[in-house]
């Protein structure tokens, strides 16, 4: 995959989203998403400059905008696009988004070129989610260009030239082999040139503190954004249904939820900003440089939810006080999905950093393998072990029975734990997506996870922390 060579048109000043998360300022991104195609250019645009001149003008909070792209709507200007109607003079303090789905590297690339010329720094790639309705067969019809592709191809920027990249992951999962693959995922992203990370959505503060003390205990200090919702009525609803991938939400969480939609629209907003507070205060105190706020796209909403996270980040000013109002606010309520939710740390939510060193992570266990398994894996790697030198039709039929090999231009089995990635209905190949359910299955159904298969095989053969130092690479042709 070619690299990028784009005449950058960034900012004199430099890039200010950038300088304040080196600060330690805490920082606050607005969420707002492109517009559809079938929307008048011209009153997006002035519906976007109105966004922008609201949120910039918040006090008391470090405010920007993050557009993302294609994000639950296929059929809508792109991100690079639609932010190219920002102000000129403040398009360094904004975040956009790059999503992979249904783009092909060289529309990556133009995308890249529009971004550049615009000014628009600082970039978040995406390798994109499946939409309502979505099929396995409908995806592995899609192109998916994967985040780590991209960062790779938009290099991390140094000094005041070049792009300012942001890597996503999901801390929220309840299985260690989906969460050691999210975490060895974003170590990638990080190897690739992702210089900060943005969470995604949820509720259980536990996941974002273990997240902050994996980081601390491998010594990797990079800027966290955690993604929060302000939620509606129609949202929950969606969440509740299961329109979310990568959304999880516990039996407990789900009962106050519902309870909550029979509120009177007063109360249900009171419900909702309350709870905002307390995780906007609650990430900060844990040592995340910010947040991104979902669900406050108009202007009004927008600055009624940054005055109040900015009272929160006042009233709050020491952990204690924060784990006792957030403790009582909460009643003890249980936001793991399911019993025995796997958690790597133990005493969390107990201080806000590791005193006197690192604890010691929970051991993962004894591998969950089967007898078939075994069998199976030894004897592809017997049979194909030098497949990835090899042209990839070499013993296609015996890679059709044994490791349920599709036709790709680049065999990589030797790379994958012997597990062919292209049974990915995105085609994934250097680790899960963030729409993995809680117990490790794919999104889309249809079983586990191809990616929590190969670390579970990993885990079995000794090789797990390779994972993260393996790119595989695309099996497209020419990528």
């Amino acid at each position: 995959m070619r690299d990028l060579q784009l005449e950058i048109n960034f900012a004199k000043h430099g890039n200010r989203f950038r300088d304040a998360l080196n600060r330690g300022e805490f920082v606050l991104l607005i969420e707002n998403a492109s517009p559809g195609r079938d929307n008048d250019p011209a009153a997006s645009a002035e519906r976007l400059a109105a966004l922008e001149s609201a949120v910039l003008g918040i006090e008391g909070v470090n405010a920007a905008l993050a557009i993302t792209d294609r994000y639950h709507n296929l059929d809508v200007w792109r991100a690079a696009e639609y932010a190219s109607a920002l102000s000129p003079e403040n398009r360094d303090r904004h975040v956009i988004y790059l999503s992979g789905r249904d783009t092909t590297p060289e529309e990556v690339h133009n995308l890249a070129t529009i971004a550049a010329n615009a000014g628009n720094c600082n970039i978040v790639p995406v390798t994109g989610s499946a939409v309502p309705g979505d099929t396995v067969r409908d995806c592995r019809r899609r192109t998916f260009t994967e985040s780590v592709e991209i960062l790779r191809m938009l290099g991390n920027g140094t000094g005041d030239v070049g792009f300012f990249t942001g890597a996503t992951v999901n801390p929220f999962q309840y299985t260690p082999y989906t969460l050691m693959g999210q975490y060895f995922k974003l170590v990638k992203k990080i190897n690739s040139g992702a210089s900060f990370i943005v969470t995604q959505a949820g509720w259980d503060m536990l996941k974002l503190q273990s997240l902050r003390w994996y980081f601390i205990g491998r010594s990797l200090f990079y800027p966290m954004i955690a993604r929060l919702v302000l939620l509606t009525p129609d949202k929950v609803e969606r969440i509740l249904a299961g329109e979310y991938p990568g959304i999880n939400i516990s039996s407990d969480f789900r009962k106050i939820l519902e309870k909550e939609l029979h509120y009177s629209v007063n109360q249900f907003e009171a419900a909702q900003l309350r709870r905002l507070e307390l995780q906007a205060a609650g990430c900060r105190l844990l040592g995340y440089s910010g947040i991104q706020l979902a669900g406050a796209e108009l202007p009004g909403r927008a600055k009624i939810a940054a005055e109040r996270i900015a009272g929160a980040l006042r009233e709050f000013t020491s952990f204690e006080q924060w784990i006792e109002e957030y403790n009582s606010y909460l009643a003890q309520t249980e936001m793991a999905p399911y019993d025995s939710s796997f958690y790597l740390y133990d005493c969390m939510l107990r201080r806000p950093y590791p005193e006197k060193g690192m604890p010691e992570p929970h051991d993962i266990g004894e591998p969950k393998i089967s007898g078939g398994e075994k069998f199976g894996f030894l004897l592809r790697r017997f049979l194909f072990a030098h497949a990835d030198r090899q042209r990839a039709a070499n013993g296609r039929l015996l890679k059709k029975l044994l490791a349920g090999c599709r036709t790709c231009a680049r065999c990589r089995l030797p790379l994958t734990q012997f597990v062919c990635t292209e049974n990915c209905p995105k085609r994934l190949s250097n680790g899960p997506c963030g729409g993995v359910r809680p117990r490790g299955e794919c999104e889309l159904g249809g079983g586990e996870c191809v990616h929590s298969r190969i670390v579970r095989m990993a885990h079995w053969s000794g090789t797990l922390q390779k994972l993260e130092d393996i790119f595989p690479g695309s099996g497209r042709e020419g990528i």
